[in-house]
């Protein structure tokens, strides 16, 4: 197993998805000795056998075909309402935010020119984008922008969105030009940015825009035609505001019922693009003279939730010997096939507040210890999973399995993605869920407070929520990063998730296709860059 980690380590690198210094702490993470790591080195200064990434132009025109798993007769159109990859997916081909996360986790204007505090972080300037249509034909303004932060915000009924938008002052949002929005908050916002970087629930849609209608959104792509769990389609906008984007003239998006049937498609000439493999997958995929395939190291998450409202994990005591009950370099060999670094049940790593003296190792006799304090030796739980992201069966089962080491039993109850987004989503007692990278405050803001949509774990904790409104108000950095730090450490040793590991990204695609590249945030596929995908 080591020979195979350290293969892959040392192609990742030759292929430049990976920096030497990247390489020296996966390495260490994944446990290779350090004669291993050296030779690794040295098989990376001598070269090796990576496969080249295509070089020639992109050619404009043709059908992409693009295949994920995990969807349900749930999906929507709606921007401001998607859970899934497939609905990500429609939605960034659809429309546009005003600022993202790029490939490098960095943040990056798209339909805004700027965004900034207006002499405090109690009022923030929006400045768009001049020279962008609707794909109506109507222009982009300020008043689209307000028509969105008013759906999303709407008292009677608030939209996922309305998290990283909540203290946004809607009586008083008023547009200075036509370009230009003036953002008042209720309190002071500091991370303003960093929250609208979660951009997936904050696509700009246009003034009366009717989710029950054909899609009209700023995207590379126009709505042709849309079959909930099975088949989206989508055709070039002629008109979009990024010269020669996008290369393709149709974009078809395919739901599979299983990764299986995913590979199978790849490999049948069925599909020119396929995303979130599992590891296994990845390493028969890259034998394949006509499959290319890209592990992306990001920072996204697939949390054990456990709710801290019911017993047993009601329990702080019970809630640490979990996180002590896991043996993280195994459980990333053996259910991620090495494609993770571990983690310390913290999230947002690329974060520069991100604590990085975070650290934890399986512990077996303290995890006992703290059973037996809570009175709950012998503990039986029911675990839910689902195959809703890379690795959520694999990691469920081997928690399992070293759970029984603490005398633990875990019965799995394995239920298919229609069911775990169904009515019991957020409500089961342990479970689990995903989330690609996003900057900490912001991921917060998504699950750990009352108020947050995807509350797993019911988390409500008063102090916390203090320190979170108190990074927002204070201005002097080293004092939000203490404040931050503060917050991480509560997440540390009272919080409701076990984070084992940041998960890779794993995506494959056809020999015949080019644009695409590895992405730290954890969305598959280039973060769907679709535009960007061209044949050669």
């Amino acid at each position: 197993m080591m020979d195979d980690v350290a293969s892959h380590l040392r192609d990742e690198v030759l292929a430049g998805r990976m920096t030497r210094r990247e390489l020296m702490v996966r390495a260490t993470a994944f446990g290779l000795s350090t004669s291993a790591i050296a030779a690794v080195l040295a098989a990376c200064a001598a070269g090796g056998s990576a496969s080249p990434t295509p070089t020639a132009k992109p050619r404009a025109g043709g059908t992409l075909r693009v295949g994920l798993s995990g969807g349900s007769s749930s999906d929507t159109l709606d921007p401001h309402q998607g859970l899934t990859y497939l609905d990500t997916a429609r939605a960034n081909s659809i429309y546009q935010p005003l600022l993202q996360l790029n490939a490098a986790a960095q943040t990056e204007m798209v339909l805004a020119q700027e965004i900034s505090p207006h002499g405090s972080t109690s009022e923030w300037i929006i400045r768009l984008r001049p020279g962008v249509t609707f794909h109506d034909g109507k222009d982009l303004t300020a008043d689209d922008v307000i028509f969105t932060f008013q759906r999303i915000l709407n008292p009677k009924s608030p939209l996922t969105g309305a998290t990283p938008l909540g203290p946004v002052d809607l009586p008083n949002l008023r547009k200075m030009d036509k370009l230009t929005v003036v953002v008042p908050m209720t309190i002071p916002y500091g991370s303003f940015i960093d929250q609208l970087s979660y951009w997936y629930y904050l696509y700009i849609v246009p003034v009366g825009f009717d989710a029950a209608k054909p899609p009209n959104g700023t995207g590379p792509f126009k709505y042709q035609s849309f079959t909930p769990g099975q088949q989206s389609v989508f055709v070039k906008n002629p008109n979009y505001w990024k010269a020669g984007l996008p290369y393709v003239d149709t974009l078809t998006i395919t739901d599979y019922a299983d990764n299986a049937s995913l590979q199978n498609a790849l490999v049948a000439n069925q599909v020119d693009a396929v995303g979130a493999l599992e590891g296994a997958q990845l390493k028969v995929l890259a034998t394949n003279k006509n499959v290319r395939t890209v592990a992306s190291q990001t920072g996204s998450i697939t949390p054990f939730t456990m709710r801290v409202d019911q017993p047993p994990f009601n329990d702080v005591r019970v809630r640490q010997a979990f996180r002590l009950m896991v043996d993280r370099k195994q459980l990333i060999s053996a259910a991620l096939d090495g494609y993770a670094f571990a983690g310390a049940d913290v999230s947002s790593p690329y974060d520069p507040v991100y604590d990085t003296a975070l650290h934890r190792e399986q512990d077996i006799p303290q995890a006992k210890r703290l059973l037996q304090a809570a009175g709950q030796s012998n503990l039986v739980v029911e675990l839910t999973t689902s195959a809703v992201a890379t690795g959520t069966v694999q990691m469920a089962t081997v928690l399992k399995q070293q759970a029984q080491q603490a005398g633990v039993t875990i019965n799995l109850k394995t239920v298919d993605p229609s069911t775990f987004f169904g009515p019991s989503y957020l409500n089961w007692t342990f479970s689990q869920d995903f989330y690609n990278y996003s900057p900490y405050l912001a991921q917060v803001a998504q699950s750990l407070l009352p108020t947050s949509p995807f509350n797993e774990t019911h988390w409500s904790d008063a102090h916390y929520v203090s320190l979170y409104k108190d990074a927002n108000a204070t201005l002097d950095a080293a004092k939000r990063r203490q404040i931050e730090h503060d917050m991480q450490q509560i997440d540390f040793t009272q919080g409701g998730y076990i984070i084992p590991c940041f998960i890779d990204s794993l995506d494959a695609y056809s020999t015949k296709l080019t644009g695409y590249g590895p992405a730290k945030v954890g969305q598959p596929l280039s973060l769907f860059d679709f535009e960007h995908f061209a044949f050669l």
